[in-house]
């Protein structure tokens, strides 16, 4: 039997495991579909080259598969590269 103290601990535990196990993400499968959009040309090197110098084209080919989620950076090229082709 538990004291009341380590009941409380466990229900915080359990909404905190709870609020953690969201799924929610930015981007998916359309970042990559639009980057290929914005980026025809060796799209994957192009988001390493605009990440910064120690991104590898292998972590730019999972942002596009939707593994990770790009960085910040990588998104804002991608929107003002949207504003500029219009």
């Amino acid at each position: 039997m538990r004291s009341p103290y380590e009941q409380a601990v466990g229900q915080a535990a359990e909404i905190d495991r709870h609020l953690r196990r969201g799924t929610d993400k930015i981007v998916g499968r359309k970042f990559g579909r639009v980057a290929k959009v914005l980026w025809p040309d060796s799209t994957a090197a192009t988001l390493a080259a605009i990440a910064g110098k120690k991104t590898a084209v292998r972590t730019a080919e999972r942002w596009l598969a939707g593994e990770h989620e790009p960085p910040g950076i990588v998104l804002a090229a991608a929107i003002v590269e949207m504003i500029r082709v219009q």
